[in-house]
């Protein structure tokens, strides 16, 4: 990790070695930024949704969805789905697996919820009413005996 100390060794010694080398360096700084910045923008998971055969319960359209998340892939339900539920979302800024669940409203990018992740559906879904609301419903791959189930990351 880039410290303040570092940094300013980094600064300090390309000083050293005159103008050209100062236009070198600051070529280079700027390259690592712009690769920082496209590293976090890159997807962490996707999710593949799709209608459930059962189509309802309720009176509420069930809408499931896979997603595949550092080898694994989750089972998970959308309730606010209206119109097709074709689609496929990329997700940024899913640090755990159960960091998906909740409330996704409107923002910049796509939606996100309040643990600050964002998912971006291609073709976007319709929603119904103000959010989507996922819930997490198993680990469906590779299975792993947890004794007591619901032990999700």
């Amino acid at each position: 990790m880039w410290t303040p100390t570092i940094v300013a060794h980094f600064w300090r010694r390309i000083w050293s070695y005159g103008r050209n080398t100062v236009a070198v360096g600051a070529i280079f700084a700027a390259s690592i930024l712009a690769a920082l910045a496209h590293a976090e923008e890159s997807a962490v998971a996707k999710i593949a949704v799709s209608a459930s055969p059962a189509a309802s319960y309720f009176g509420e359209r069930l809408v499931e969805g896979v997603m595949e998340f550092r080898g694994r892939r989750y089972l998970l339900t959308l309730q606010g789905v209206s119109g097709s539920a074709s689609s496929v979302g990329s997700v940024f800024g899913l640090r755990r697996a159960r960091d998906i669940v909740g409330p996704y409203k409107p923002a910049e990018g796509g939606l996100q919820n309040e643990s600050g992740v964002t998912i971006r559906f291609d073709p976007p879904l319709e929603i119904r009413g103000s959010a989507l609301q996922i819930e997490l419903a198993a680990r469906i791959y590779p299975k792993a005996s947890t004794g007591q189930g619901g032990d999700f990351e």
